[in-house]
């Protein structure tokens, strides 16, 4: 349920305690804020603590962001991240394998688990005990040969322990910062045209509008923009013409447009 489209070149998942500190929830928005420039889709799992504030990182900074949930989608598992889940789906989505009407039961989570590490190129443990979710997410991640990150702790902190763990059993990387990802992923970060920033200014709204879809998809076809945009067919094609020439997009073949901007 939601708009995001998952043929996108660079996605992390990002997990941890539902028990965050304010050091974990720091530390979580400023490397989600830094992978903003490197365009990456966000997956978490809508647990309180760090999956929370992953999702609401990517959504403070532009990013699309899916919520893997461990039950049916025909309900918000826990009650109070309804506004958040609303948001998600405007900007991303809710993704479950349960049928509607599956209750938030204990042994669903593990399950939920392995789609979160499945779907990422990398998967980043902040915060985690030496037991629980997150460590399942990363030994699955490890299975079957993703990345795994994570940011070490102070000894003896309990929502570090998992972290050290994995660092001192070699089944994570140690990284400080949304830079060490993109080194270790071999990511670049999006290239910056000042004469297309300029142009952005003098787009219609009908442009602004399509733009804020394409830059969080990369390359979508004209009747997906004319959908989720709910603009009419004639009104996408003269705004893509228009983006086009301004070289803000590019052109495809089968009708499929790429954002460059």
């Amino acid at each position: 349920k939601g708009t995001a489209s998952l043929n996108v070149s660079r996605i992390i998942s990002i997990v941890g305690t539902r028990k965050a500190t304010d050091y974990g929830k720091m530390i979580c928005e400023k490397l989600v804020k830094d992978l903003a420039e490197y365009n990456v889709l966000v997956i978490s799992g809508l647990a309180y603590g760090i999956d929370t504030c992953a999702h609401r990182s990517a959504l403070d900074n532009h990013l699309n962001t899916i919520a893997v949930l461990g039950h049916g989608l025909d309900r918000i598992y826990p009650h109070l991240n309804r506004n958040l889940a609303t948001k998600i789906i405007d900007h991303g989505g809710l993704l479950s394998e349960f049928m509607s009407g599956t209750l938030p039961d204990r042994e669903n989570f593990p399950q939920r688990n392995r789609i979160i590490a499945g779907m990422a190129d990398a998967t980043v443990v902040i915060e985690a005990a030496k037991s629980g979710g997150a460590l399942i997410t990363a030994d699955m991640a490890n299975s079957y040969n993703r990345e795994v990150f994570t940011i070490p702790g102070r000894i003896g902190d309990t929502w570090s322990e998992g972290c050290n763990l994995l660092i001192r059993d070699n089944k994570a990387a140690l990284i400080q910062s949304a830079t060490d990802i993109a080194k270790m992923m071999g990511w670049e970060k999006k290239k910056q045209n000042v004469k297309q920033h300029l142009l952005f200014v003098n787009l219609t709204p009908d442009e602004k509008k399509i733009i804020s879809l394409m830059r969080g998809n990369g390359e979508m076809g004209i009747d997906e923009i004319t959908l989720q945009s709910r603009l009419n067919m004639s009104k996408v094609a003269a705004a893509l013409l228009n983006l086009e020439f301004n070289g803000i997009v590019k052109a495809l073949p089968g009708k499929i447009y790429k954002f460059i901007g």
